[in-house]
């Protein structure tokens, strides 16, 4: 929150490409007021070169200042990319913003993709798109199919539990070590789910290993 360009970073799985050398990290730097001048290099992003991006990513990294440049030039490929349709996608926005996809007395047109309104699901994804084509041909040729349900990994707690796994390279929450007495209460808890569903629904998705 404290770079004026809003930056963000992730890092994924590496390699993120077949051919890609082991020994490199391919990382993901985004930035959302791109017509700002930033904290160490006072341009806005959408008029900085890739050294000048990096060189800024590196200085909210907290690298000293006198090795910014030197790493920004020799150690580092940044490609930059401009993506306003991205950017869009994540604007904030309120019920009647988007069009629903066939509105209301609409008999011979509709709206597709990821800017027109269809409940629960979630925009940037491909299911998305063919979803609303699919909600259009169904709903103005009268065809008797239902539209596949939005995937409820949200208010699943099962896909949640192997989620949070998943997140910490197979390893259980549970091995996260809380502060002060909080870490004293996981077995006393434990013990009160033994031998109910809730216990199954641990165990089954890896949260429960060697603690019970």
């Amino acid at each position: 929150q404290d770079s004026k360009w809003l930056l963000s970073w992730t890092i994924n799985r590496q390699g993120q490409f077949k051919d890609q050398d082991p020994k490199k990290v391919c990382v993901w730097v985004y930035g959302l007021f791109t017509d700002v001048p930033g904290d160490y290099i006072k341009k806005p992003m959408k008029d900085c070169t890739g050294k000048e991006i990096t060189a800024e990513w590196l200085y909210h990294l907290g690298v000293p200042v006198d090795q910014i440049d030197d790493m920004a030039e020799n150690s580092a490929v940044c490609v930059p990319t401009m993506m306003p349709y991205i950017t869009a996608f994540f604007m904030p926005r309120t019920k009647g913003d988007r069009p629903d996809v066939i509105p209301d007395g609409c008999v011979n047109f509709a709206f597709l993709g990821q800017f027109a309104e269809t409940p629960r699901d979630t925009v940037f994804t491909t299911e998305y798109s063919v979803r609303t084509a699919m909600e259009a041909v169904y709903g103005l040729f009268g065809v008797d199919r239902g539209v596949p349900e939005v995937w409820g990994s949200v208010y699943d707690i099962r896909e949640l539990l192997d989620s949070s796994v998943k997140l910490m390279d197979g390893k259980s929450p549970l091995e996260i070590q809380l502060p002060g007495p909080l870490n004293a209460l996981k077995k006393p808890l434990l013990n009160v789910v033994k031998g109910t569903v809730i216990e199954k629904v641990l165990r089954d998705h890896d949260v429960l290993k060697d603690y019970m």
